[in-house]
């Protein structure tokens, strides 16, 4: 499982984008390797999950994009928590 960061650009409930941290289980798939494999994009994969608004503490909906190919599938995307804002100068 690895951990993925995801910003939410305009939460319903306050306006802000908020950072969220992203548990996201990908499947290896074994198998072999063609030439077409070299040149493959990776695809677009919509993901909607529930997040919390750390404002207010209210649930919405939101949802995201990420990226798989043919030999490493998403299985499951959970919602660790906040992410840690950075500083901005």
């Amino acid at each position: 499982m690895s951990d993925e960061t995801v910003k939410i650009k305009g939460c319903p409930h306050c306006g802000n984008a908020h950072s969220y941290v992203l548990e996201v289980e990908r499947a290896l798939v074994l198998k072999y390797i063609t030439m077409a494999d070299f040149s493959e994009q990776p695809r677009r994969v919509k993901v909607t999950r529930i997040f919390i608004c750390p404002d207010n503490n209210q649930q919405y909906q939101g949802t995201f994009y990420l990226y798989d190919t043919s030999s490493d599938r998403i299985k499951n995307v959970s919602v660790a928590g906040l992410a840690e804002e950075e500083d901005e100068e």
